[in-house]
């Protein structure tokens, strides 16, 4: 398996600002090396407007640290993380499934 993308690996978090507003935050948790491949492509109505998405598999050396709440970036998109499939230690890689398109 050639491991040729970069990806980056993101987590979400809330920060307090002096007013005592709550901003969305994220923060780069890892930066990889992963194999991209698209699954499915699709079109949702929602609010009189038209949204495509699409799902891509990301299959990375295996680890125990990525949560699905975690954003993936790929050339600049963000991908919302869907599935983490993990077989545990002994499988040297792992894929998580993750969407584009929608809200974060």
């Amino acid at each position: 398996m050639t491991l040729n993308e970069i990806i980056k690996i993101y987590r979400k978090g809330q920060s307090q600002g002096l007013d005592g507003t709550l901003t969305q935050t994220r923060t780069l948790m890892y930066t990889l090396y992963a194999m991209v491949r698209p699954m499915s492509g699709s079109e949702r109505s929602a609010s009189d407007s038209t949204e495509a998405y699409a799902t891509h598999r990301f299959h990375v050396h295996h680890r125990s640290d990525i949560l699905p709440s975690d954003i993936i970036v790929w050339n600049s998109t963000d991908y919302n993380i869907k599935f983490i499939a993990d077989n545990g230690p002994k499988d040297v890689y792992m894929y998580i499934d993750a969407e584009r398109g929608g809200a974060m």
